[in-house]
């Protein structure tokens, strides 16, 4: 997963439970033996909701394995990083979390010595996050081992005065709460410098606290950064009692007007005419299919009787474009010839089929796609052509491989089963194709809802079912071995796939202003607060892109930054995307008629790169 302050920290799954969990390394070189037990001991007795439990200890050649809880939330940083502006309540009940954990520990006489962002992790829940305190015991083991070779150590901005004389009573983890309420609050910490300059600030400064902030918030964080211990809170319970007297003030509203963490979104900018160019049919954009040099014409008729492929015919379609763009409406599709950059005018040679049944979904290949209907499935092989390759019911779902070597649909025969059916493709330009049977699998999903069937690389797939308050990734490989549930803590709809493998973009049922990036290996969730509604979500040259049903597109950066808003834009039914910087989107006009919009980021008068 990456390096810890002690070491590598890997994501690893438990092979009888199935459960995720987190193997912190140590190496033996640095904590000597006799210490390491003493505070394996404290640690392993540390069992609460708020702190990362310690669930066993492994050994290895180099060295020793923790085995610790999994947090897939990220980290507390993540979040005073980005621009989430949180509530309140999020805020206050996110301290009230860290509190909670340190009372427990503190009333077992264990201090943390060195609480700060980077050692709070968060779960995901379908109301907002719960933070859990990791590293205990092996921090203040840290400390000791480097307190002798040289003098204080710890995290500076977090470090309560006494501290730097090597002291470290249960206060000292209440001041690094207070610094934490602090940059919650106002966006930045109280002090900043190098560490020499942190210390003297510590020691000798007194924060600057904006009378803006609500007179009790204030006086809790006043106290808990007081110079002398004795002026602080003297438990981590006494200072709950006083947040948690705020958290229910604030659920009241009383609070709901005062801007919280210093973060102001950039202003919108009205979006200039798009280029469009008129279609005259009531059209949905599918997808767009590269051509190779000098492809030729599609075949007029998409199958015989058999469903075997029919002879290629004479077509008024010229290979002098790049792409083939795929639109349908109803149980018809048509194929244009679309240019690289820019729209034609007017649009390509079109050639148009009729199909058995509406056309569902589109999925690309390298060298075509396949058309799902509710009855059928359809190859669109070039140069080969248009195909019938499967009689199937109803495909709610369907995948395809990365190198295109397989495809994979799934039905729901019964409201607690799934049906996955995978056939193997052969499909090159100068020999026959060749499907394979379907290898079948059945899934139980206890009437679930099916959301997404993704193909995670070129031997796996997901199977996404939508749970209440949750969602389940059902696990299984290209042959057909079913490897059981990856649950994730919150319920999902509308996942993207991105460039970076196994990274998806999501929304949420619970958290409809909310952009949800999602890893699946190792696993890693991170959610990110917008200023609108996300109806379509969708990866872009500088990050992310949101855009609700009013034409409101907000861009984030890949830390969750908003860096533009930009109004005033077609609401799309649909939308295909050519680069990372550039979308067709189709926007109907009538019963008849339909627009396709060029949305290109590059072309909208933004402060950006591409």
């Amino acid at each position: 997963m990456g390096h810890g302050q002690f070491g590598q920290v890997y994501c690893a799954i438990h092979r009888k439970t199935g459960e995720l969990v987190a193997l912190k390394y140590l190496h033996k070189d640095r904590f000597p033996t006799h210490k390491f037990l003493r505070e394996l001991r404290f640690l392993l007795s540390l069992e609460h909701p708020n702190i990362v439990t310690c669930q066993a200890l492994e050994h290895s050649a180099n060295g020793r394995y923790l085995v610790m809880d999994y947090c897939e939330g990220g980290t507390l940083r993540s979040i005073l990083e980005s621009d989430i502006i949180l509530s309140w309540e999020e805020m206050l009940g996110l301290v009230l979390d860290i509190l909670s954990g340190l009372d427990h520990a503190h009333q077992q006489g264990i201090v943390h010595c060195d609480i700060k962002p980077e050692n709070i992790l968060l779960t995901l829940t379908p109301r907002g996050w719960v933070a859990r305190i990791s590293d205990f015991g092996i921090a203040r083991l840290s400390q000791e081992v480097n307190e002798s070779e040289m003098g204080h150590s710890g995290s500076p901005a977090y470090m309560a005065p006494e501290r730097f004389y090597n002291q470290h009573p249960l206060t000292s983890d209440l001041y690094a709460v207070g610094i934490i309420l602090y940059e919650m609050l106002l966006g930045k910490r109280p002090f900043s410098g190098t560490p020499m300059e942190l210390m003297v600030a510590h020691m000798n400064q007194s924060p600057e606290i904006p009378a803006e902030l609500p007179d009790p918030i204030r006086a809790v964080v006043a106290k808990a950064l007081q110079k002398l211990a004795p002026k602080r809170f003297q438990s981590a319970q006494a200072m709950r009692q006083a947040i948690g007297q705020i958290y229910q003030d604030c659920r009241t509203g009383e609070f709901a007007a005062v801007p919280l963490g210093g973060k102001v979104l950039p202003d919108p900018v009205v979006a200039p005419d798009l280029p469009w160019v008129a279609m005259p049919h009531p059209i949905q954009v599918m997808g767009l299919v590269t051509l190779p040099h000098a492809a030729p014409p599609l075949a007029s008729k998409p199958t015989t009787k058999d469903g075997a492929w029919s002879p290629a015919a004479a077509s008024n379609l010229s290979p002098a474009t790049p792409n083939l763009l795929i639109t349908a409406a109803e149980n018809h599709v048509w194929f244009y010839h679309w240019p690289n950059q820019g729209m034609p005018t007017p649009p390509g040679p079109t050639q148009g089929f009729t199909l058995p049944g509406p056309v569902q979904r589109f999925v690309p290949l390298p060298q075509g796609g396949i058309l799902a209907t509710t009855t059928s499935l359809h190859l669109l092989a070039i140069p080969h052509g248009l195909g019938r390759i499967a009689q199937e019911a109803d495909p709610i779902q369907m995948a395809v491989a990365p190198h295109g070597r397989w495809f994979a649909t799934v039905q729901q025969p019964h409201p607690a089963t799934a049906d996955l059916l995978i056939r193997h493709l052969r499909n090159q330009p100068q020999t026959p194709v060749k499907i394979s049977a379907a290898c079948r699998v059945s899934i139980p999903i206890a009437e679930g809802r099916i959301i997404a069937l993704l193909a995670l690389d070129s031997h796996h797939l997901g199977l996404v079912v939508q749970q209440p308050q949750k969602t389940l990734v059902h696990l299984i490989t290209r042959r057909g071995q079913y490897l059981g549930p990856m649950p994730l803590p919150v319920a999902l709809h509308n996942l993207v796939p991105t460039r970076r493998p196994y990274r998806y973009l999501a929304l949420e049922v619970d958290q409809p202003q909310s952009l949800l990036v999602v890893d699946l290996k190792p696993l890693r969730m991170v959610r990110y607060r917008a200023d609108i509604h996300p109806r379509w979500i969708f990866e872009t040259a500088v990050g992310y892109g949101l855009l609700d049903a009013e034409g409101h597109l907000s861009l984030m950066n890949e830390e969750g930054q908003v860096i533009n808003r930009i109004s005033h834009l077609p609401c799309p039914t649909a939308m295909v995307q050519r680069s990372p910087s550039q979308f067709i989107w189709s926007v109907p006009e009538d019963d008849q008629r339909s627009r396709l919009y060029n949305f290109d980021l590059a072309h909208l008068g933004l402060d950006l790169v591409f």
